[in-house]
């Protein structure tokens, strides 16, 4: 019976999403872009940092590697805007599996791992910045897309797409690789996992979303800079946003995203100098009283509910 309850609470909640570019004014559609576009890069930074406990702070590379190659395909190469978009999660896909090889072979410490995915992030930037072909620092100017609506569905999609895989991962004999990593490492080689393929297939999984996202959301704004598509605001947003919701679960950097995203439009509209003082203050609050984020306290809440 709770079973039924909860895949007609699904399929309700699936049908408001894919009905509000109907109902809804254009600026709530943008809003709603914006919190797709966090859930799916939060919960796709999630499937590697959450099971693996490698924290990655370059996701806002394969954003930026999806932004420039679907700018590049559709301005220099003038191909389609769909085989764009595919080109851009293969091109977010390759660079992965090529970092993949060098850092997720060895033995790298996660803390070192954080530092090289962040100066990788600095340094595309700044080659991107200075190439005459990449459009250097004036970027590329893009066709605007037909309809918000489009860039809406999408998102959704994608943010859709991101929570069945991590729930597909939580499920599957390679969550429980992974999980086997995060807990010790060491201890998984010993026992017959291949940590090092377990760890590149997470990553290379993990950056396909945010190269589709960034393909999407650079055609959404019509135009793109290196400082746009590589901003490290975006990597940084997913890691606080995990956190807060709770990283290692399905649901927890989905709530995290929903609500640091809102919190982060309410206090902009109404405290536009020290919205970002609060909102961080919220984060640090949050990781120290609850360590295990969002989910973690409604389960408790739910425990004792229960009880």
């Amino acid at each position: 019976m709770y079973s039924k309850y909860k895949l007609l609470l699904v399929v309700c909640a699936i049908t408001i999403l894919f009905s509000i570019p109907h109902l809804a004014s254009t600026y709530f559609i943008s809003f709603m872009v914006l919190l797709l576009m966090y859930v799916t890069m939060t919960e796709s930074w999630n499937m590697l940092a959450g099971y693996t406990g490698y924290l990655s702070l370059g996701h806002s590379v394969f954003f930026g590697v999806g932004c420039y190659t679907f700018a590049l395909a559709v301005v220099k190469l003038k191909l389609t805007y769909i085989l764009a978009l595919i080109m851009s999660g293969i091109m977010a896909a390759l660079l992965a599996l090529a970092l993949g090889f060098i850092l997720m072979s060895s033995r790298i410490r996660i803390a070192y791992f954080a530092v090289l995915t962040l100066g990788l992030n600095e340094i595309l930037k700044t080659i991107v910045a200075n190439s005459e072909a990449l459009g250097s620092s004036y970027g590329f100017t893009l066709p605007p897309m037909p309809a918000l609506s489009l860039g809406y569905y999408v998102c959704l999609i994608l943010a859709i797409s991101s929570i069945l895989v991590t729930i597909a991962i939580e499920r599957s004999k390679f969550g429980i690789g992974l999980k086997s990593i995060l807990e010790d490492e060491e201890v998984a080689d010993s026992i017959g996992v291949n940590t090092s393929k377990y760890k590149i297939y997470v990553f290379v999984l993990s950056s396909l979303f945010p190269g589709f996202l960034g393909a999407i959301i650079a055609w959404n704004w019509s135009y793109i800079d290196p400082y746009l598509a590589f901003d490290l605001t975006f990597s940084i947003d997913a890691v606080m946003m995990g956190i807060f919701g709770g990283v290692g679960t399905v649901w927890g950097p989905v709530i995290g995203s929903i609500c640091l995203t809102i919190i982060i439009e309410l206090l902009w509209v109404r405290i536009p100098y020290f919205h970002a003082i609060i909102f961080s203050l919220l984060v640090i609050l949050i990781v120290i009283k609850v360590p295990g984020g969002l989910i973690k306290l409604a389960e408790q809440a739910f425990s004792r509910l229960t009880r």
